[in-house]
């Protein structure tokens, strides 16, 4: 008997385990290729956007803020979740105004997904000759430093160095910048 290695899986059971904050985790059990039953807890969440914002002398917008998870101050790309029935590329341009104060032109350059045990989609955006129009403000627990650098700076004293959020999202911009 061949088994096809990379077909999908059946789900047979579902159940969830904690759900707050727009986010919740199953308890998921599926039926394999071969036949077994194995469990899983998957993470399930909306999509988000983030957005590498440049100014015009192109210079590096950053929102810098504690995260639990890490547990430390991290460098993230303005951005957060879709609201349902909102558009991305609005959901990112609004992120950057709410977080940063800023706006500027907004395109997309990619999405993905968060991870393997994840149901997030995440797309990414690049803000082109971002300017400052209004102070930031900042929703809910979020107690934001707003940080600018240099291209340089930011690829090799934060992408590189895993001080960041969203390095998929930055990597598609740099791309699309042809930065890579």
């Amino acid at each position: 008997m061949t088994i096809n290695t990379a077909a999908s899986w059946r789900e047979i059971e579902r159940s969830t385990v904690f759900s707050e904050f727009g986010r919740s985790v199953d308890r998921v059990a599926f039926e394999l290729p071969d036949g077994r039953r194995e469990e899983f807890y998957l993470k399930r969440e909306g999509p988000a956007g983030a957005v590498l914002a440049l100014t015009p002398d192109r210079r590096v917008i950053l929102a810098r803020q504690y995260r639990p998870g890490p547990d430390r101050v991290m460098s993230e790309l303005p951005g957060g979740f879709i609201e349902p029935g909102e558009q991305p590329a609005r959901a990112v341009a609004r992120e950057l105004l709410e977080e940063t104060g800023y706006q500027g032109e907004v395109r997309p350059v990619g999405q993905y997904w968060h991870d393997a045990y994840s149901s997030a989609r995440r797309f990414a955006f690049l803000a082109t000759d971002c300017v400052k129009v209004a102070e930031p403000t900042p929703q809910g627990t979020e107690f934001i430093e707003v940080v600018t650098l240099t291209l340089d700076e930011f690829r090799t004293g934060v992408l590189r160095t895993g001080g960041m959020t969203d390095t998929a999202a930055a990597y598609l911009a740099l791309e699309h910048l042809t930065l890579l």
